[in-house]
């Protein structure tokens, strides 16, 4: 009696999992990118309001997710290159 306790994964699978590394590396590039160009602009900020903080932050956030979506510096090519599966 051959019985098997797992199923073989699904045919679209791999390519799921390799789409997620792709999106959790951008990510991470983009978290990465958001605090150096976080500290870029910390000597800007020095005696601005919360608002305009809260305003830049935002700002930041969104530069950083666009950069890292649209090829980034690097970051994220480089950890999918080494990381092992």
């Amino acid at each position: 009696m051959d019985s098997k306790i797992y199923l073989p994964p699904a045919m679209g699978y791999m390519q799921e999992y390799t789409k997620d590394k792709k999106k959790l590396a951008q990510e991470f590039e983009a978290i990465l990118l958001k605090e150096v160009l976080k500290e870029s602009f910390k000597g800007f900020m020095n005696g601005k309001g919360f608002q305009q903080r809260l305003y830049y932050d935002a700002f930041l956030e969104n530069l950083s997710r666009h950069l890292a979506l649209n090829g980034g510096v690097g970051i994220a090519q480089f950890i999918l290159k080494n990381l092992k599966d």
